[in-house]
């Protein structure tokens, strides 16, 4: 990223662009603001402007999540993950690696969320972020228990319920080990988790 290709006037444009379409989805206009957002990153994009593509790509992934459009969301917050990986903005790649959760959940695909929650946990254990750790492994116990492997699903919450107890998050704690003990039980009788829909 040299200095003069961040200051081009095309960047200079489309980094007006994009404050215009905050502006915008501010406002509740998410149509005008994708197309905003989408202008700026094929100029970013075509400039080398990585960490501002990444935002651009982040920020059309967050509008069709708020629309309802998941399929299209992912998209956008797969490239915006690639910029983040490639660049090692490994902030970015935790944030962006929840994001995706959040839509395969939607999508009902949470099995393919797996690779990003382990990704998730990965950053968090380098950075030793114990809440989002313990977040990541209640998202993969969640999975797992769907999924029917139930031992797998029973150590990761056992280890969710640690963390959060020893960061003092009691609450956190108390839902991870109420989701253990449902699960025990469900090992016991012979259940299924379609049993217990979670909605």
């Amino acid at each position: 990223m040299q200095e003069e290709e961040r200051t081009s006037p095309e960047v200079a444009e489309a980094l007006k662009w994009y404050q215009e379409a905050q502006i915008m989805y501010a406002q509740g206009r998410s149509l005008d603001a994708l197309a905003r957002y989408e202008e700026a990153y094929r100029v970013f994009v075509e400039h080398g402007c990585h960490k501002e593509a990444a935002n651009a790509a982040e920020k059309m992934g967050d509008l069709y999540f708020h629309r309802g459009n998941f399929e299209k969301a992912l998209k956008p917050y797969k490239i915006a993950l690639d910029i983040c990986e490639e660049y090692q903005d490994e902030l970015g790649t935790a944030i962006l690696t929840e994001k995706i959760v959040y839509v395969y959940k939607e999508l009902k695909q949470p099995e393919k969320a797996l690779p990003y929650l382990y990704r998730g946990l990965e950053i968090a254990e380098k950075y030793k972020d114990a809440h989002r750790a313990a977040r990541m492994l209640a998202g993969i116990g969640d999975i797992y228990r769907k999924m029917g492997r139930f031992e797998a699903a029973k150590d990761a919450y056992a280890l969710a319920a640690k963390i959060y107890r020893s960061i003092g998050s009691r609450q956190q704690a108390q839902l991870a080990e109420e989701a253990l003990k449902r699960l025990l039980q469900e090992m016991g009788s012979g259940e299924t988790p379609s049993d217990h829909p979670d909605h």
